[in-house]
């Protein structure tokens, strides 16, 4: 019996969607809709959004190689990103030439949809021939520029009318309100958000389908060629230049070879070059969606958080920079002596490695000792430079404000206060945060390791050369 996608409207207001489901009612489901046995039940990723398995199905002596992605009930959110919302954009590619996993069904009652399990590996960073990471780069590209002929008409979450810039502005509009429901304010936050909301570019054009997070990491090679695009969780209508934007972020963490011939190849496929300043526009944008991400998680370890976040408000002030044109002076490093607690940080950080990580063949104690390890680099840090941080920054405040703040904590309220009543100029607020996220990153260097100096990466041959 072939397997065949499940059409079948979605009943959003089932009452099962309002609980848990067991891992035995997703297998009972998979086997009513495929008609075969599942032989094959491995647990890919789990956690609080999405939880995912590798699943084989014995369906009239064939096996199918299927993949389950579920999300667990959550609160009612101003996100709008669900698995079910998902599943259009799954629907969408259907018949195209798109390389992404075929939909196969779509649960009635809980967040659930079943996919084929489409071959390779995502683990880019691994490859290490330089000519099977340049092909695999080119080829990735070229599946972009497939996607972005795919026009954005027929989706439930497209209006007919829109323009290229109302996509942009519904999408702001969302992150917006994914970041106002936290009701607790990050004055970065909110002056990017402005920024944003009042140059959002007016190109020609119709609105195409955006993948959302298109990268390293969200797509799959194999024998040294790309398979699939994957994770079409943030997919929306919109303007192009933000899957590139994207793409950009994402080779942040996991770079590839020659980016900016990658962007002239990607311009000679669709006929017209890049237009890199809605690039760099949507880099701000990309940025400010990572930084809302973090602002909302609660979770997650906290030696990860650390880095992620003195990373992705330093790419955030640095994306302002480069698409406004304002040149950020390069910061002098921050000087002070060790503390007498410096040799107990020492102390802890070597048994943390030597005693635990280097010995044990377990991978999650290496694991929670290697991000206990970045928690304390971190607290070394601050325990050294913190003082020092906290005067510069009121004193800098003091400057912007008028008066010095009774604290960092108030001095920070009303920043976010006299930004949004605009009384401070656009390069003034930069440079403050240009200041702030520099003197973070410096906190976060030593439990960051290589990412610690990493940033976009150019978008011409005349970027690369001044690199």
């Amino acid at each position: 019996m072939g397997i065949e996608p499940d059409h079948r409207p979605v009943d959003k207001q089932d009452s099962a969607a309002n609980r848990p489901a067991s891992p035995d009612e997703l297998r009972d489901w998979i086997q009513a809709e495929t008609g075969g046995t599942v032989t094959r039940w491995q647990q890919i990723s789990g956690g609080n959004r999405c939880r995912s398995w590798a699943v084989d199905v014995d369906a009239d002596s064939r096996v199918e190689q299927l993949y389950l992605r579920y999300q667990p009930p959550r609160p009612p959110s101003a996100e709008p990103y669900t698995v079910w919302r998902e599943a259009e954009f799954y629907r969408a590619l259907s018949g195209s030439a798109v390389p992404a996993p075929r939909l196969i069904a779509v649960h009635p009652g809980h967040q659930a949809i079943l996919t084929e399990r489409a071959p390779g590996r995502a683990d880019y960073r691994r490859v290490t021939d330089e000519s099977e990471r340049e092909t695999i780069a080119r080829e990735f590209v070229e599946a972009l520029a497939t996607l972005h002929r795919i026009p954005a008409t027929g989706l439930q979450v497209f209006d007919a009318e829109s323009t290229i810039a109302d996509c942009v502005r519904r999408e702001l509009a969302i992150w917006r309100a994914m970041y106002e429901e936290t009701r607790e304010g990050d004055p970065l936050i909110d002056f990017a958000l402005a920024w944003l909301e009042s140059h959002v570019p007016e190109p020609e054009g119709r609105p195409v389908l955006v993948h959302g997070d298109a990268g390293p990491g969200n797509f799959l090679f194999e024998n040294g060629h790309f398979t699939a695009l994957l994770d079409w969780e943030l997919a929306h209508p919109g303007d192009p230049m933000e899957d590139l934007a994207w793409f950009s972020m994402r080779c942040v963490m996991e770079p590839v070879p020659d980016f900016a011939a990658r962007i002239r190849e990607y311009g000679d496929l669709m006929g017209a070059a890049a237009d890199l300043d809605r690039i760099r526009y949507h880099r701000v944008f990309v940025s400010t969606r990572v930084v809302i991400i973090r602002h909302r998680n609660v979770t997650g370890l906290p030696g990860n958080s650390i880095v992620s976040r003195a990373l992705n408000r330093r790419l955030l002030v640095t994306a302002m920079a480069e698409a406004t044109g304002v040149a950020l002076p390069p910061r002098p490093p921050l000087h002070a002596p060790r503390t007498e607690r410096g040799a107990l940080f020492d102390h802890v950080l070597h048994e943390l490695r030597h005693d635990i990580a280097d010995v044990s063949a377990e991978p999650g104690v290496v694991a929670a000792a290697k991000n206990a390890a970045k928690v304390i680099k971190y607290l070394r840090a601050y325990d050294r430079y913190g003082p020092l941080i906290e005067a510069t920054e009121c004193d800098e405040l003091a400057s912007l404000l008028g008066e010095r703040p009774a604290s960092l904590q108030d001095g920070m309220a009303r920043l976010g206060e006299a930004l949004k009543a605009g009384r401070i100029p656009f390069e003034t607020a930069l440079a403050f945060f240009a200041g702030s996220v520099a003197r973070d990153a410096e906190l976060a260097a030593s439990s960051s390791g290589g990412l610690a100096g990493r940033s976009f990466p150019p978008l011409t041959r005349s970027e690369t050369d001044h690199v």
